[in-house]
């Protein structure tokens, strides 16, 4: 998870009907706020919500929305909502920078223990994930042996035509493979615009882990990423299928938010 800031919090405020105790009205004014009410509220998550203990009137909460791997943070109450710079206007004035600058150790100390929430509710949603590596999509993964035999496994969700997934594996998927006892991957079965050949590369990909030596699959994985490097579409297309179904239901448990997902064995996002 990426650490944020106040400077997260600068944008406009806007009125506010409902005092967003409960969820569901929260989202509703999220709505609202992001785009005018065309998202839907189904697809907003609250990640953690809290009170900001010395500034009574104020709540911060954290969220997602379905498809974006960043949260999005903002403070509220029963008549405001605040989400960016707030300026004065007749002088232009931003009305926000003083209010911020007041109360920053405050609205820090909040962040911070919303943060920790959030490592909490994000730990909880891995541990189910590795529930699922061990059981019903254990033919779905492969693992790389580490260099670290008391290290920590580490839970690797990848998508072969994911650019930051490449960028990952580039740059610090090796440290983390020998720091660790082991890494075990999932290859994302995902056909999305610009990724079409995400299925075939992952089956290509793990058809050809199964028969690989530990000391090469690293390098069987840039391979895949590839995108000059047609043999991915060597693959057999029914076990490409089957992994394809179980992949959508897996997707549909919600349980990602984006690639490259990274995860210690206790669920701990490590990146």
């Amino acid at each position: 998870m990426k650490k944020l800031s106040i400077g997260l919090l600068l944008g406009f405020l806007i009125s506010s009907s409902l005092f967003a105790a409960e969820q569901s009205e929260l989202k509703q004014d999220i709505s609202r706020v992001f785009a005018n009410g065309k998202i839907d509220v189904n697809s907003i998550s609250i990640i953690a919500q809290d009170s900001i203990s010395d500034l009574k009137n104020l709540h911060i909460a954290m969220g997602a929305i379905k498809g974006s791997s960043k949260p999005f943070l903002i403070l509220y109450n029963k008549d405001t909502m605040m989400v960016g710079s707030i300026k004065d206007r007749k002088s232009g004035k931003s009305i926000f920078d003083d209010f911020i600058g007041k109360n920053r150790a405050k609205i820090q100390k909040a962040l911070a223990k919303i943060q920790k929430k959030e490592i909490s509710a994000e730990a909880a949603k891995n541990k189910k994930i590795i529930s699922l590596f061990k059981g019903s999509l254990k033919d779905s993964t492969f693992k790389i042996r580490g260099g670290n035999p008391k290290g920590k496994t580490v839970y690797l969700i990848t998508d072969p035509n994911c650019p930051y997934c490449q960028e990952y594996e580039k740059n610090e998927l090796p440290n983390t493979i020998k720091k660790s006892k082991e890494v075990v991957v999932m290859p994302m079965f995902l056909r999305i615009p610009g990724h079409e050949s995400s299925p075939m590369r992952a089956s290509w990909l793990l058809q050809k882990a199964k028969n690989t030596k530990n000391a090469n699959l690293y390098a069987l994985m840039r391979k895949a990423s590839n995108s000059s490097d047609n043999s991915y579409k060597e693959v057999n297309k029914k076990f490409a299928n089957e992994k394809i179904a179980k992949m959508k239901e897996f997707l549909a448990k919600g349980l990602i938010r984006g690639t490259p997902t990274i995860f210690d064995e206790n669920g701990t996002p490590t990146r």
